[in-house]
């Protein structure tokens, strides 16, 4: 359970309960950052780079890979075409939020993939409940089955799927942009809804509906 304090300090700061959570889920792998870690569709510094310790750290060398040269990642390149990295170069892959944008997943993990080392592991988000939103383009949403599918075709193996949220949480995600004044109601919303979540797993038995899904996978 997220406490209110930090729900408001992250909320404050422009995050979102997605990801609010989504990096509360990270935070326990960050001791496992080492060598070289590709991270595609970083974006522009993105949160989850200080909850991993990535930056300014000596036993990480970074690259961020996205689309959009003014984001000035690492490495300019379309994830919608073969990877431009040679066999086994990576330690660590992370793939946070983007999935669903790409045309072909399977592809596109294949690729991951293939640039992993033997023992590598891919660190990825993906969304279920989630708002439409073309970044530049919305293909997909996932399931728990859908993305063991994905992993197990593509040659991943030894999942940790850990769903984000629940009901309460998604809703107050899709509501989101209602939520204003932002930096008073949200952090209030959120905090009531984890604890709905809490309470409607405890007390029905229905099938989970979380906001997505966090994963961590070998090769």
């Amino acid at each position: 359970m997220v406490s209110f304090k930090k729900l408001w300090n992250e909320t404050k700061r422009g995050k979102t309960i997605w990801r609010i959570l989504v990096n509360q889920t990270l935070v326990q792998w960050k001791e496992q950052m080492h060598g070289l870690v590709l991270d595609f569709a970083c974006g522009q510094s993105p949160s989850y780079w200080q909850v991993l310790e990535l930056k300014d750290n000596p036993g990480v060398r970074l690259i961020g890979v996205d689309y959009n040269p003014l984001l000035r990642p690492t490495v300019v390149a379309d994830l919608n075409i073969p990877l431009p990295f040679k066999n086994n170069t990576a330690d660590l892959v992370i793939v946070s939020s983007f999935l669903y944008i790409v045309r072909d997943p399977r592809a596109f993990l294949c690729e991951t993939r293939r640039v992993l080392k033997q023992g590598g592991t891919l660190i990825l988000s993906v969304p279920l409940i989630f708002p439409h939103v073309p970044e530049p383009s919305d293909y997909w949403r996932f399931t728990e089955e859908s993305i063991k599918y994905l992993l197990s075709l593509s040659g991943f193996t030894n999942f940790t799927i850990i769903p984000i949220g629940e009901r309460w949480t998604a809703a107050a995600y899709l509501l989101d942009p209602f939520l204003r004044p932002r930096w008073l109601i949200a952090p209030l919303v959120y905090w009531i809804c984890l604890k709905l979540d809490t309470w409607t797993t405890k007390r029905f038995k229905l099938p989970k509906c979380p906001i997505g899904y966090v994963i961590k996978a070998r090769v």
